[in-house]
């Protein structure tokens, strides 16, 4: 048996997610695989005595709001928002076929844990400098869903 470091493995994960998603290929694992990176970054973000991704939007939603919604039921909240619910559950209640714009949550649910994984390890890894290079000069989608061109 070989130890490996949670760190290592949200890494692997994120940057297999952001390779599949720069080559155009496979959505559903990219935001599969960007939940599951994320779901230890967070975590790890937390112990190193920074503030994840989770907390932030707790926060912006505290400001706009008015009131602070709790970790658990946000992250589930988020979760579901950005498809990586609908990607690792089936319940007995859930809609099957689904409706999913997999552009979008794949580009939403990296951003997430890109953010996660620099706020720990920096921006300086080839895979995390590819990612919001290619949203800079590539169109993406909008939070209408619709595909953008981003203006400079």
């Amino acid at each position: 048996m070989t130890r490996y470091c949670k760190g290592d493995i949200a890494k692997c994960h994120l940057e297999t997610a952001v390779n599949i998603f720069l080559r155009g290929l496979d959505r559903p694992s990219v935001i599969t695989l960007a939940g599951a990176a994320n779901g230890i970054l967070d975590t790890l973000v937390k112990r190193a005595g920074k503030e994840p991704f989770l907390d932030y939007a707790r926060r912006v939603h505290h400001e706009s709001v008015g009131h602070m919604p709790k970790r658990k039921s946000y992250a589930h909240h988020i979760d579901k928002a950005l498809g990586i619910i609908a990607h690792k559950h089936l319940s007995k209640d859930d809609a099957d076929p689904l409706e999913l714009d997999l552009d979008a949550l794949a580009f939403r649910a990296l951003s997430r844990a890109i953010v996660d994984y620099i706020a720990l390890n920096g921006p300086d890894e080839p895979f995390v400098r590819a990612f919001p290079s290619w949203a800079w000069t590539s169109q993406w989608p909008g939070d209408d869903g619709t595909i953008q061109a981003h203006s400079r």
